[in-house]
Formats: structure tokens, sequence, C-alpha cells
């Protein structure tokens, strides 16, 4: 809970104005804290290791930025309740923006730019590979139109400014865009739909969109009355079953070419009787037997049901069996670490207390859980501290002793409880 601040004051108009003028002073003392700490946490190009905490130098940021110890993006995400990963990209746009773009760093602590939009320059810049020099002389025409002309035309300036002392690099960067094409989907927050988005080659993008809107106008064609950009979701769904797609183009829809699909299914007694009619899917989300029926009409699904019942036994090797594994990635879900949304089922299994060789009963659910690399690396090395009181209960102690609990109801950050409310809480987990 964040502690409450005075009432703002005036018409709701001045009350807006007043929170916009606080939000942009809290948005430059954030940046300003994130500075200062990259600067305690900043290594020279001599320091390579910490043999005592275990933690290794990292470069983040582009030419000219500061190297950091590994683990500060952990510290900086548990505080702020965001992902490692943000948290690492955070810092990385704070560094490029203080060492490589002085003018707009000044112009955002004083509030008079966006920090969006200085990240936005710095790190349009970092993906052309300019150096720091570049990277000056281009600030130091662009701080001078701050605030005095829109965004977008700020932008184009900016890139015109690159063209003009890299265009070496904007070649290399027409080069690099092709090696990095993807194709990347991820669930939504509403069961059974996920989002799909690519980088293609122009032409070949050209040439899905043309068979996509081929395959929309057959299924126009057979009856279905969906609008347009309905059925091309279906037509680019179709698409993964090229035999179908081929068949339904030359007018034969075969339903022999359903897409095949996997499930594991989240399953409780209550869901087997009829009480609770709604079951947690990894991959779909809450989904009830309704919408299992139609899914069953338009794909061949294999499921695997996930029975929440006892707990499995302990055995004394490393290994950790896939019966046990099962039952951690189905309980935590996600990586325990606070904030987490990390996929449990792709990550390795941590013994919570160490392994010790030769002692029995080590390896079981209530000692394990699912850990990125990064993480495992800073508890192991001491700088993060964990405890398991109980199976999918995890306290963690942060380096500079921040604590968090993490449960399979979410991360509470224990900085704003009182020192009674955390003995009884912890007391509760033991028992």
């Amino acid at each position: 809970m964040i502690p409450s601040a005075a009432p703002l004051q005036g018409t709701a108009a001045e009350r807006l104005r007043q929170a916009a003028d606080l939000r942009r002073r809290a948005d430059a003392e954030e940046l300003r804290a994130l500075a200062d700490l990259a600067a305690e946490h900043s290594w020279s190009t001599t320091d390579e290791y910490d043999v005592i905490g275990g933690e290794r130098a990292v470069r983040i940021g582009a030419d000219g930025s500061r190297l950091i110890g590994e683990f500060l993006p952990m510290e900086v995400a548990a505080i702020k309740k965001i992902s490692v990963a943000a948290a690492t990209w955070l810092i990385r746009d704070v560094i490029n923006l203080e060492a490589r773009h002085p003018g707009l760093w000044r112009a955002v602590r004083a509030g008079d730019l966006e920090p969006y939009k200085a990240f936005t320059i710095a790190r349009l810049a970092a993906g052309y590979e300019l150096s720091q020099a570049q990277t000056l002389a281009i600030d130091e025409k662009l701080a001078t139109k701050v605030g005095r002309i829109g965004w977008q035309r700020f932008l184009r300036l900016t890139r015109g400014l690159i063209g003009q002392v890299a265009s070496d690099a904007i070649e290399a960067a027409a080069k690099k865009a092709r090696e990095s094409r993807f194709v990347r989907s991820a669930p939504t927050d509403e069961a059974v739909v996920s989002e799909l988005w690519a980088r293609l080659d122009t032409t070949d993008a050209q040439q899905l969109e043309a068979t996509v809107q081929a395959l929309a106008k057959k299924l126009g064609d057979a009856g279905d009355t969906d609008e347009l950009d309905l059925r091309r979701a279906k037509a680019l769904g179709i698409l993964a079953t090229p035999g179908r797609a081929q068949a339904l183009l030359s007018g034969s829809g075969d339903q022999r070419y359903l897409p095949r699909t996997k499930a594991y299914l989240h399953l409780t007694p209550g869901m087997l009787t009829g009480e609770a009619p709604v079951a947690r899917s990894e991959t779909l989300g809450p989904i009830t037997k309704n919408m299992l029926g139609e899914l069953f009409g338009t794909h061949r699904i294999t499921v695997t049901p996930v029975l929440h019942l006892d707990g499995e036994h302990a055995v004394d090797s490393y290994e950790i069996p896939d019966r046990i594994r099962e039952a951690v990635v189905v309980r935590d879900v996600c990586e325990v670490f606070p904030y987490s949304s990390r996929t449990a089922r792709n990550l390795d299994l941590d013994h919570t207390q160490p392994y010790v060789p030769g002692a029995g009963s080590q390896t079981a659910p209530d000692n394990l859980g699912p850990l990125t690399r990064r993480v495992h690396r800073a508890k192991t090395a001491g700088r993060w501290r964990l405890k398991q009181p109980r199976a999918g209960t995890f306290w963690w102690k942060s380096p500079r002793g921040n604590e968090y609990r993490v449960s399979p109801s979410g991360t509470d950050d224990l900085c704003h409880w009182s020192s009674l409310e955390r003995k009884v809480a912890w007391l509760l987990d033991n028992r």
C-alpha cells in the first residue's frame, strides 16, 4: 500500500494540472534515482568479476554508457513490480540517455520532455549503432528543438540527422532488419484467442496478404457471413494447415485437415462434478465446458488433464523426476521471482535449500521452484536470499534488504508491512 499524500486543491481543471506536474516531477525523480543506482553499481572496464558476491559486469547500454553489475535489474524489477527484462531495458535507456544524450537528459530532468520520447530517441540511435561522438553531435542539435516542434516532426528530424552523420549505418540497419525477421504469438486476456505478429520480407508479406484475402473470399463464397476482418483471421489460421488451405482454394473443404493441438487442462473436483464448470488451461486461459465443445468441433485436440490432488513424495536424487517436475510446474505456473510472468513450463527447477549430496528426500515440490538462469545465479551467489516455508510459497530478501512474499495468489511487497504483520504471515506460512 502506497503511503497517502495530501489531496490536491482547487477546481477539477486545476487539480488535473497539478497532477500532471506531479507526474512529470515524479518521472524525473525516478529516472534520477535509477541513474544514481546505476552509478552505485558501476564497474570499470578492469573489473570483470566479484569473487565474493559472484556478480559479473555487464554492458547493457550502447557505446559510451557505463558498465553495471548484472544483478542490479533484479533489485529494480522488484521495487517497481515489473519483470527483470523490463527493468533491464529501463536501466539501459537511462544510462544511454545520461551518457549519450546529455541535452535530452537535462530536458527530461527539468520536466520539459516526456521520458518515453527521450527513450525513443536513445533507442533509435542505439539501433543504428551510433558511436557516442555521433550521438553527442545529434543531441546538440536536437536539444534546441525540445518543446518547439511536434513529436512526429522531432522524430523525422532525428532520422535526418542520423542520415547525415552515419549514412553507412542506415544501410547496415536495412541489412540487419532482414536478418531480424521473426514470427511470434502470445496469448491474450481472453480465452482461446491469441495474437500473432511478424516481420517479413516485403514481397513475402504481399504474397501472404494476397493468399489470406483469397481464402477469406472463399470462406465468404462458401456461406460464411462474418465480417471480412474475422474471415481474414480465420484464413490465416487455416494456413497453419497447408493441405486444408489448398483444399479450400481448390473448392473442397476436407475436414481431415483440421489442425491438431495439445492443451493442459487444470481440473478441480468442482469441474468434474459440475459445481464449478470452469477449468484453467496454460495456453487458453479460463475455459468452460461449452468452449471446450466448440474447440473439439474445430480442432483435433490432445488433452492432458492436470488434477490438483495430493503432493508428490520426495526422492533422494538431484535429478528431478517428470512427475515431480509436472507437479511443481502446474502448482507455480510462472517463475517464483517477485512479479515475474515467465511461464514455468520452460524454466529450470531450483532447489530452494541447496542440494547436499548424500542427504535424503531433498528433491520434492516443497523444496523446488522454477527460476530463470539470472535469478538462479543471484540466489546461488547469496545476493538474493530465498526461503520456502511451505510448498509454493516463497519469501525473498534482496541485497538491499527489501522483502517479498510470492505465493500462488501473487506477490506481496513487504516494504509497507509492520514487523508484526510479517511475523504473523511467516508463522501462518510455516503451519
